[in-house]
C-alpha cells in the first residue's frame, strides 16, 4: 500500500516551452523579481527611517513617542524579515540558473527543496491572512502559491529529465541460452 502520491511530471512549460527553457525563464524572472522587491523594500525602509528621524524631536499631538517607537520597531523587524526572505530567494534562484546552465542536478534539487520550504511559508501566510486580512488579499496570496507550485513542478520535471540524460538506464543482461531439459519420465 502506497501512502505517498507522486507529483505529475510535465512535458512542457506553459504548454509550449521545453522544460529547460521554462526553468531558465523561471530562474531569470525570479531573480529579477527578487531584485525588484529588494529595491522596493530598501526604499520603503529608507522612508521609514527618515520619517522616524524627522518626527523624533517633533512629536505629534495625537501619538505618543512610545507609540512611534513601538510602530517603528515593528516596521524594522518586518522589513528585515522580508529582506532576508528575498535575499534567500535570490540566492536559490541563482542556484537554479547555474544548475540548469551547467546541468548540475544538485543545484536544481537544492532549489526544489528550498522552494518547497518557501511554498510552505507562503501557505502559512495564506492561513494567517485569512484571519487578519481581507478576503481579497487571501485570494491574491493563494494565487501566488499556485504559481509557485507550478514553477516547482516545472523545475522538478526539468530536474528529472536532466537526471535521466546524465544517468542512462542500466540494462541487466539476461542469460539468453537456456538449454532444454528433457522431461522427467517416470
Amino acid at each position: 500500500m502506497k501512502m505517498a502520491f507522486e507529483l505529475p511530471r510535465l512535458k512542457k512549460c506553459c504548454c509550449c516551452l521545453p522544460l529547460r527553457a521554462g526553468s531558465l525563464v523561471i530562474g531569470y524572472l525570479s531573480t529579477v523579481f527578487s531584485l525588484f522587491c529588494l529595491g522596493v523594500l530598501s526604499f520603503s525602509l529608507y522612508k521609514v527611517v527618515t520619517f522616524v528621524q524627522t518626527h523624533q524631536n517633533d512629536p505629534d499631538p495625537e501619538h505618543t513617542p512610545e507609540e512611534y517607537e513601538q510602530v517603528s520597531k515593528s516596521l524594522y523587524i518586518t522589513h528585515a524579515y522580508i529582506i532576508i526572505v528575498y535575499i534567500y530567494y535570490l540566492i536559490i534562484s541563482l542556484f537554479l540558473i547555474t544548475g540548469i546552465h551547467m546541468n548540475k542536478t544538485l543545484f536544481m534539487r537544492y532549489y526544489y527543496n528550498c522552494g518547497l520550504f518557501l511554498l510552505m511559508l507562503a501557505l502559512a501566510t495564506v492561513v494567517v491572512s485569512t484571519v487578519f486580512l481581507h478576503f481579497i488579499a487571501t485570494i491574491l496570496l493563494l494565487k501566488w502559491c499556485v504559481i509557485i507550485f507550478y514553477c516547482l513542478l516545472v523545475v522538478r520535471s526539468s530536474y528529472l529529465e536532466i537526471e535521466e540524460k546524465n544517468n542512462p538506464r542500466n540494462f541487466e543482461m539476461q542469460n539468453l541460452y537456456i538449454p532444454h531439459r528433457a522431461p522427467l519420465l517416470l
